[in-house]
């Protein structure tokens, strides 16, 4: 092998070599109505894929107050106010009585997380017009 490498010994040709290609089968079911069957359904063939619905929410009802608060506290704002009126709390700084602190900080809090429910309302509305929208389906 005059000027050329041995591809038996040279580790470089080794990582040229191509591998062969797997083959594998699949087994397409296209426009097969099925009984509905429970989504646990071994004879089912769409059991492996993931449903197409279509889901904006932010929120669920467990999960709306934390992370509501989680995301109003990210405003530096929110957390400014808050700092003073538990600031309040501590009797050596007090400038007024604490709970009046504490009203506008809670009035605030409530109206975002009343208008961030009902944006959140509206994209549930929304997600369940469009999932149960007609649509055209390919036929052979």
């Amino acid at each position: 092998m005059a000027g050329g490498t041995n591809p038996k010994t040279d580790p470089k040709a080794k990582q040229r070599r191509k591998k062969p290609k797997e083959t594998k089968t699949r087994t397409v079911h296209a426009n097969i109505l099925h009984e509905r069957a429970a989504k646990g359904d071994e004879t089912h063939p769409n059991r492996h894929y993931a449903s197409n619905k279509i889901k904006t929410t932010k929120y669920t009802l467990l999960s709306f107050l934390p992370k509501n608060l989680f995301e109003q506290f990210h405003r530096f704002a929110n957390v400014y106010f808050v700092f003073i009126a538990l600031l309040n709390f501590v009797p050596v700084v007090n400038a007024f009585q604490p709970e009046l602190a504490l009203a506008p900080v809670v009035f605030i809090l409530s109206v975002t997380g009343i208008k961030d429910l009902w944006e959140d309302y509206r994209r549930h509305r929304s997600d369940k017009e469009i999932n149960h929208m007609d649509c055209l389906v390919f036929s052979r």
